[in-house]
């Protein structure tokens, strides 16, 4: 499940140690339950900017872990952190989700939570945020909440968003060329 060299100095992997993988393979409930408390939280966020809808995220981070419990012995280590493998089956219920809905998500502007003043370039207030995050396309929504609302590698969200870390570059790249239009004083929404 981990490298040779990680498990032999039983080293974590995006803080999942060896003996955790191995508990976790074993259906330990406190290996559960620490997965649960690091992870749950940014699955619902990676979830919640693509639905738009706050019940719908918590629903798929939930589904996210039963996914994750089901397919344990089936998870391999790739040299991919441990935890793009549950941005992964995220993203898969994700979009199994929108797709059932049918429609663009609809980001309510009230439940963001975004600082502005980490953004540069006049920005008001995290409403200017949030609409302009609503405009990107799904894929750019996906890579900008990995990257900076989750703190994902390059790697990691490459692994994720099923993508090559070069094509997550340009993919992040035109995320934030796409909010910094529609962010200026001509393409805010």
């Amino acid at each position: 499940m981990l490298s040779l060299a990680e498990a032999q100095t039983d080293q974590p992997q995006d803080g999942v140690a060896t003996t955790s993988v191995a508990a976790l393979a074993a259906h330990d409930p406190s290996a559960w339950q620490e997965l649960f408390e690091r992870y749950y939280r940014r699955l619902y966020r990676f979830a919640y900017v693509r639905t738009g809808d706050a019940s719908a995220a918590e629903e798929i981070a939930a589904e996210s872990f039963v996914a994750a419990a089901k397919g344990i012995s089936r998870y391999r280590e790739t040299g991919a952190p441990f935890g793009s493998w549950l941005y992964r089956i995220a993203r898969n219920l994700t979009a199994d989700h929108l797709e059932r809905r049918r429609r663009r998500p609809v980001l309510p502007l009230e439940a963001v939570e975004i600082v502005a003043g980490a953004w540069s370039g006049g920005v008001e207030d995290a409403a200017d945020i949030a609409k302009a995050l609503a405009r990107l396309t799904g894929d750019q929504q996906e890579v900008i909440v990995l990257r900076f609302f989750d703190d994902c590698s390059l790697q990691e969200a490459a692994t994720a968003l099923g993508k090559s870390v070069g094509a997550v570059k340009v993919l992040q790249h035109r995320a934030l060329a796409a909010l910094r239009k529609h962010l200026t004083a001509g393409g805010r929404p």
